[in-house]
């Protein structure tokens, strides 16, 4: 199968008649009867039913022609996005960023990427992973870059990874730990569901959450001055006079991972593919 006979799968269909879907091919109509012979043949199908009421698709030809509409959308989207890479790429790329990864790893991917493509210009958005991922979905943002997969189905790539630490300025007995207070900072639902995994297999006890901030180093500084312990992970270099212990979970270390999540075919490849591109020197 072929353009063309998607094609006239599409016009027959769209006029369930056989002259004037030749008239809107510029052919004959005995010709156009000899390509849906033709069709038939190569996929050993019957397209329509034998009926005393004018041209009626079968099954087979119903779910062919409803398929023509999708594989000639797919060849007009790859066609236009082979004529935009075709030069130097232009346009707004909008990103949704998870807020960490924002303030600590992307600003020099962003200006190595902007010194590449000058062309490209970037609309940035960050937050909770969990609203990022939302925003793609809706198509608001054509990347984001979270703290899990989601289970999404199109592109992804992992593009980062860090343990996450329990982190106090003295030494801790973690027997004591849910009596003592806790800096707690919001690391999004999968994470926090890891991290909690990692609590309940230890302790009978909920932790004693003493502050709970939303800024990393906020909560740094807190436990920097002996406020109380929390669970980070490494975005941010830490002190060297802080005492750290790594989260396992079932002898794995709790990571946190940061996704690229895309689509694989777009209408605006050619701002969201050099991005794409951007990571695969830095894993």
């Amino acid at each position: 199968m072929n353009e063309k006979d998607w094609l006239i799968i599409r016009t027959v269909w769209q006029y369930k008649n056989i002259t004037r879907a030749a008239e809107q091919l510029f052919t004959s109509q005995p010709a156009l009867s000899y390509r849906l012979k033709q069709i038939e043949r190569k996929l050993s199908i019957q397209l329509f039913e034998e009926s005393g009421r004018g041209l009626t698709f079968s099954a087979q030809g119903r779910y062919l022609a409803q398929h023509a509409e999708t594989v000639l959308d797919e060849l007009h989207l790859l066609k236009t996005t082979l004529q935009s890479l075709n030069g130097p790429q232009q346009g707004k790329l909008r990103i949704g960023v998870s807020s960490n990864f924002a303030a600590y790893r992307l600003p020099d991917l962003l200006a190595e990427f902007s010194q590449q493509h000058p062309g490209i210009n970037i609309n940035l958005v960050s937050g909770l992973s969990e609203e990022m991922y939302l925003k793609l979905q809706r198509g608001d943002v054509h990347l984001a870059l979270v703290k899990d997969d989601y289970g999404w189905k199109e592109g992804k790539r992992l593009i980062d990874e860090d343990n996450y630490y329990l982190i106090s300025r003295q030494p801790i007995d973690l027997a004591l730990l849910p009596h003592l207070p806790q800096i707690k900072i919001n690391h999004g639902g999968h994470i926090t569901r890891l991290i909690e995994r990692w609590w309940n297999a230890n302790y009978s006890l909920a932790p004693r959450v003493a502050m709970s901030v939303d800024k990393l180093e906020v909560c740094l500084a807190m436990v920097e001055r002996g406020m109380g312990y929390a669970i980070v992970s490494s975005y941010q270099p830490l002190a060297e006079s802080l005492f750290r212990t790594p989260i396992v979970v079932g002898n794995e270390p709790v990571k946190s991972r940061t996704w690229l999540l895309y689509r694989h075919a777009s209408a605006d490849a050619a701002v969201t593919l050099p991005f794409v591109e951007l990571f695969s020197d830095h894993r």
